[in-house]
């Protein structure tokens, strides 16, 4: 396996204290996971950290044996939070080549990304686009602020969003994640580890005398809190070690004086990890006054050691200590510090159980073995690749029933859009966006050539298109990449455009006829041609059939109670135009006693504008587009189902994908009396059919299916048996995933 870290925090030779809980790590990672670092740093970091050490742009570092590469790329980094926003785009200018290289070197299996600002959403993009998957360990001690700051959230919730998993180091870092959206499922606690081996209690125990400080001399630390309590407590033969150093140094140091603690306080400036262990081990207890923290890694240092700690609640220091190891007190309060040194000192605390509690929850190697389980797992997949310049990424055949059966059958599946909602990772499918027009012609010229970019850049081992107007583009990607291209028909276009309502007569029939050429085209270049009907499939020669066939797990689970069928409820689901009846079904409803559910878009706004000002309207609902979940809920409040469209020629031959959801839903329906409706209401007893043409009929057929619940229930328990018994795409996914594999194989051979 192989990881590639990338931590803008990670020690360098001009700052060699910065980050070292990651080094730390990195030298209990077991040899069989391949490691690299990038630990970009900003421009003349030797001469703003005033260091005599030159920071090289690549070094290694030894691990119990084992060399690791350390790059060091320079990205621009002002003072004092200037251009703030824009240190992730200077980042990733930074990592962005160093990344490629590594990954067309050698495969990288995964990214591990340490905090999600700056580094996780630099990262997030690039990683997106090269189809890695990365996870974030956040340790940001001041994460409710940064989310809490506008900018700052929409850049960091689409990094959270898109890593395979998250790593908080403490219950509060997780809660503040999941308070702004992120799944649950995504956000797994591992502490922070120490390696336990390298600190050793005292000999024994006796009564507590020295008490010792460790970390950053800055004002949230709360040193200063902390010698105000020290000077209240009164007890002189109390010593105090201050181990670290900082800006806030020269302000601690007067107020030693100020409280008369000369005599009680020595600061000690910064150790190495050796003699922090050591100092440890010379010291009875640890005082930890932070105001804010993500996690603590000194407060598990002194409790291997076996010294008890008093803390703050302070983010992270709660959720280490018990009530045997230490003490836990509010933070900025120094009656508060005192009170609980008081009791620090006269509490009598077993140092060997303080010890064991540290080395069974936070031993390094046990922590480095959660966190390598949580790495995505390095598949040897095919890779398969959708591609469509017309439909939406949420499109029901393509996504959830195509794409989701690939990527469950253990393939690693992109897919292309334009449907400018940007690139993201959904359900385990890799999604990119290259973007909208502004036309129909623009698309059909322009859109095609972006996508052959980016299916080129994937280099997939199986494509798959679903429009014909990317048919040219597809011959094309065959040419240049030498790999099986599929074309999903998923309609009889060549109908379908002989009744396009922003086409005349002339245009639709040059349109109609071009598509047929091109699609017989198709038929001789590109490797398999499949579509959704027996009807579509005769008409090109018997290519094989993938019925669009609804997925019963979706709708095993809809109510089903006899309120729904007295709830006169009516509803209509997918696309909202003229030639689906919509002006029929308004009208129809206008003098009965009932609502109209609209789960859809209106394709063209004119001709919602000319809808809304029918009288029925004012019945009408409109949800817009939902989802899955929603859209089973929907149908589980309705008590029928509508599916009023035209007798057009490619409707009158299509698979009524609508139709066999409703009747999954143990939803009735009331259909147009095109041959392929009345076929399926009749074999299934689901529903009855009506001219969709005719306002009264269809007005007559809504109120008497609404007036006898009873019969609805019956046609929806019956149309709901048709379809579970006879129609399901998880049958129909087998036929899928086998054309897929012949491919595949015949590729191979």
């Amino acid at each position: 396996m192989r990881v590639i870290f990338i931590n803008s925090i990670y020690p360098n030779p001009a700052e060699p204290m910065k980050g070292n809980f990651v080094l730390k790590n990195l030298a209990h990672y077991p040899k069989d996971v391949d490691v690299e670092v990038i630990a970009p740093v900003g421009f003349f970091v030797q001469k703003r950290r005033k260091s005599s050490q030159r920071v090289p742009f690549v070094r290694y570092e030894e691990f119990e044996g084992r060399k690791i590469r350390i790059w060091h790329p320079r990205f621009l980094l002002l003072p004092r939070n200037i251009m703030r926003a824009f240190v992730p785009a200077f980042e990733r200018l930074a990592i962005a080549p160093i990344l490629r290289y590594l990954n067309k070197r050698k495969k990288i299996d995964a990214l591990h990304i340490n905090f999600c600002f700056p580094d996780g959403v630099a990262v997030a993009s690039l990683a997106r686009k090269m189809g890695i998957p990365y996870v974030i360990t956040e340790h940001q001690a001041v994460l409710e602020t940064l989310l809490s700051i506008n900018y700052m959230n929409k850049l960091m919730l689409p990094a959270y969003h898109g890593a395979d998993k998250i790593i908080a180091v403490s219950d509060h870092t997780r809660n503040i994640i999941l308070s702004h959206g992120v799944s649950k499922n995504n956000v797994i606690v591992v502490p922070n580890g120490i390696d336990t081996d390298l600190f050793t209690p005292q000999t024994s125990g006796g009564e507590i005398k020295k008490l010792i400080y460790i970390g950053y001399l800055v004002e949230h630390k709360g040193v200063h809190v902390l010698l105000e309590a020290l000077s209240k407590v009164g007890d002189s033969s109390l010593k105090l070690s201050i181990v670290g150093d900082g800006v806030y140094r020269e302000e601690l140091e007067r107020l030693t004086v100020k409280y008369e603690l000369q005599e009680q306080v020595d600061f000690l400036g910064s150790k190495t990890a050796s003699e922090v262990a050591q100092l440890l081990k010379e010291h009875d207890a640890l005082v930890h006054p932070s105001f804010i923290e993500s996690f603590g890694i000194t407060v598990i240092e002194a409790m291997a050691s076996g010294l008890p700690a008093l803390a703050t609640r302070n983010g992270g220091s709660e959720y280490i200590i018990t009530d045997e190891t230490g003490i836990i007190v509010p933070p900025k309060d120094s009656d508060a510090f005192a009170e609980g040194i008081k009791l620090l000192i006269s509490t009598d605390w077993d140092r060997e159980h303080i010890r064991e509690y540290a080395t069974e929850n936070y031993d390094i190697r046990s922590v480095v073995r959660k966190t390598i389980e949580l790495y995505p797992k390095p598949k040897h997949e095919p890779v398969a690749c959708h591609i469509s310049s017309v439909h939406k990424r949420n499109d029901v055949r393509i996504f959830y029933k195509q794409c989701t059966s690939l990527e469950k059958a253990g393939y690693k599946v992109h897919l292309l859009v334009a449907d400018g909602m940007r690139h993201e990772r959904k359900d385990g499918i890799i999604i990119q966006d290259v973007g909208t027009v502004q036309s129909r012609i623009q698309r059909m010229l322009v859109v095609p050539f972006r996508l052959l970019r980016k299916a080129l850049y994937i280099q997939a081992d199986i494509y798959q298109i679903h429009d014909p107007e990317l048919i040219p583009m597809a011959i094309v990607l065959k040419l240049i990449s030498r790999k099986p291209v599929v074309y999903d028909m998923h309609e009889s276009y060549s109908c379908l455009f002989t009744h396009k309502e922003y086409m005349n007569k002339l245009q639709s029939f040059i349109f109609s006829k071009g598509i047929r050429i091109v699609e017989n085209t198709a038929l001789k270049i590109l490797d398999k041609v499949i579509t959704v009907t027996e009807h579509i499939s005769k008409m090109f020669g018997g290519i094989p059939v993938i019925h669009n066939y609804p997925i019963l797990a979706e709708w095993e689970d809809v109510s089903v109670s006899k309120e729904r069928y007295e709830s006169r409820n009516v509803c209509y689901l997918g696309s909202i135009t003229r030639e689906r009846g919509i002006f029929e079904m308004v009208n129809a409803i206008e003098n009965i006693d009932c609502t109209l559910h609209l789960a859809g878009r209106f394709e063209e706004p004119e001709v919602r504008e000319e809808v809304s000002k029918l009288p029925g309207f004012s019945k009408v609902v409109e949800h817009g587009f939902i989802n899955r979940k929603q859209a089973a809920e929907l149908l589980g409040s309705c008590a029928l189902g509508i599916h009023p469209l035209y007798p057009n020629p490619n409707y009158t031959y299509s698979l009524p994908t609508k139709m066999l959801e409703y009747m999954a839903a143990s939803l009735p329906i009331l259909a147009s009396n095109i041959p392929i409706n009345m076929e399926l209401l009749d074999s299934s007893k689901g529903g009855r059919y009506v001219d969709p043409k005719d306002v009264k009929a269809l007005s007559q057929g809504i109120e008497e299916m609404l007036s006898d619940p009873d019969m609805l229930a019956q046609q929806g328990l019956a149309g709901k048996n048709f379809v579970f018994s006879q129609m399901s795409w998880e049958a129909e996914q087998e036929k899928y995933l086998q054309i897929y594999s012949e491919l595949l194989n015949k590729e191979i051979n």
